[in-house]
């Protein structure tokens, strides 16, 4: 009887070591292989189809632009009825600070006297390009010759004097301006013996007076 008990006994240890076994290790790692082997067949998820919203961004505006006509003039207000302040040329670049009514202000507002109106310089943006407009050689001549066509003695010493104001030109020495206000170049009484020439650029004092031989080419100062 007692060996009866006592192998009662051993099979019911090893019941509780194999329900152990089977409950703290061999399930655990089965219910861990099967979570695997369900995520590996897993579908990816479908994707979304359907037009995504584009994101633009605003084009930046423009506000650099150049003088299409070979002249333009520029006023003090924005109406073709203002004084017209100086002028601007084909080409030449100018920076839009502000557009009213189709015109574009390339200047702060200034103001004269005291209570005065606010003044600034305007231009219509009608005669302005976005691209810088292509000029052809022969262009350029007719441009700077128009600039100094009342010249003295300007037919017989036409090609001397297109070719060393468009140097100054170009150098920004002179502006067209200078040119016109003078009326293109003056013959110099100075040199009895030399063919001289010359204009003043940035100022009427003598140190803004250029002189040019139209035989050599010289541009001298005194």
């Amino acid at each position: 009887m007692k060996k009866i008990l006592m192998f009662v006994v051993l099979l019911l240890g090893l019941a509780c070591a194999g329900g152990g076994y089977y409950i703290f290790y061999f399930k655990p790692q089965q219910d861990a292989e099967a979570a695997a082997e369900r995520e590996r067949n897993k579908k990816p998820p479908k994707p979304i189809i359907g037009k995504q919203k584009e994101h633009r961004h605003p084009e930046p505006e423009v506000t650099d632009y150049y003088v299409s006509p070979d002249k333009l003039g520029v006023r003090e207000a924005p109406r073709y009825d203002a004084f017209v302040e100086s002028l601007v040329y084909r080409g030449e670049k100018l920076h839009i600070l502000e557009k009213k009514n189709g015109w574009g202000r390339i200047s702060r507002y200034y103001v004269y006297e005291e209570g005065g109106e606010e003044i600034a310089e305007w231009v219509p943006m009608e005669a302005l390009v976005e691209i810088a407009p292509t000029i052809t050689k022969e262009e350029r001549v007719n441009t700077v010759s128009s600039y100094i066509e009342k010249s003295d003695d300007f037919k017989q010493h036409f090609e001397m004097f297109v070719k060393i104001s468009d140097e100054l030109l170009k150098e920004k020495t002179c502006t067209p301006e200078d040119f016109e206000e003078t009326n293109g170049w003056i013959r110099s009484l100075t040199f009895k013996y030399r063919d001289v020439y010359f204009i003043y650029c940035g100022g009427i004092k003598q140190a803004n007076k250029i002189y040019l031989d139209v035989r050599t080419g010289e541009i001298f100062y005194r």
